[in-house]
């Protein structure tokens, strides 16, 4: 399963100091330890800056800077196209986009980008038509859409990654029912398509989150979910998911299990 390291993002306040004080040292011991904790892609998000340039400049300064810790692939989280622009062009291999909705004119300026650089893209089921639907069926249908916009531009159904919307439970009793249909439902329609999701948003306002964040893994995983935004430090979550691929036959002679046990990593 694919790890999208989450914690470099200035919505953190330690994170946004850092940017904001060019803390070089600060930045790459940050992707160093989501690196070293088994993420596969490190996202990239610096958009607490006001005006455009300034969050160019701030990709600008981060992607060579991370990438010099590893040559580990970035996720360009973004709705900027000049800020894109910037960290595409900086960007040493493949990267993703995170992301594109169903919003033509976004998909517009953002899938060229994504043809001539040959990056993965994370694709939201919404549209600001239709905001995030209540139904699983309504999303898959943006999915499609958006299937079919890319393929359009010459971008291959195995390289988007959609993500089926993570709603809260303390709003609605019904939303993780949702969104794990959605998931399915995505993988049934398009078959080859990826799916993708953070998952902290459905223990939003409710108690002991870790735990519903542990147990709404587990069951995305065992719905078909090939990838997760989340923190790869947390070592309590990675060994649920270690356990999780084991269980379901993703995990080859427990040879992931095995190696993430003799490094330690299940002792938390």
């Amino acid at each position: 399963m694919e790890i999208m390291g989450e914690k470099i993002n200035t919505s953190r306040k330690s994170v946004a100091a850092a940017v904001q004080d060019r803390d070089a040292a600060f930045i790459q011991d940050l992707a160093r330890r989501q690196m070293e904790a088994g993420a596969t892609y490190l996202d990239v998000n610096s958009g607490l800056a006001l005006h455009p340039e300034e969050e160019a400049a701030d990709f600008a300064w981060l992607v060579p800077l991370i990438q010099g810790v590893d040559d580990l692939p970035l996720c360009i989280d973004s709705a900027r196209v000049q800020a894109i622009e910037t960290a595409l062009q900086l960007h040493q291999g493949r990267a993703m986009l995170n992301s594109v909705s169903g919003d033509p004119a976004q998909l517009e300026a953002i899938l060229p980008l994504a043809k001539q650089h040959r990056c993965k893209l994370i694709a939201l089921t919404s549209s600001k038509e239709k905001g995030i639907p209540a139904t699983s069926a309504d999303r898959v249908e943006i999915a499609q859409k958006i299937a079919q916009e890319a393929a359009g531009h010459g971008i291959p159904l195995e390289d988007i990654y959609f993500d089926p919307f993570v709603l809260t439970l303390s709003t609605d009793q019904q939303n993780g029912l949702v969104f794990l249909e959605t998931l399915r439902e995505i993988k049934r329609v398009l078959p080859g398509a990826k799916t993708v999701s953070g998952l902290s948003n459905i223990s939003f306002g409710l108690p002991k989150r870790r735990l519903i964040n542990q147990v709404f893994l587990v069951l995305a995983v065992g719905s078909g979910m090939d990838a997760a935004i989340l923190d790869p430090t947390d070592k309590e979550m990675m060994a649920m998911l270690r356990a999780t691929e084991t269980l379901l036959g993703k995990d080859p002679y427990c040879v992931q299990y095995l190696k993430a046990f003799r490094a330690g990593r299940f002792e938390y």
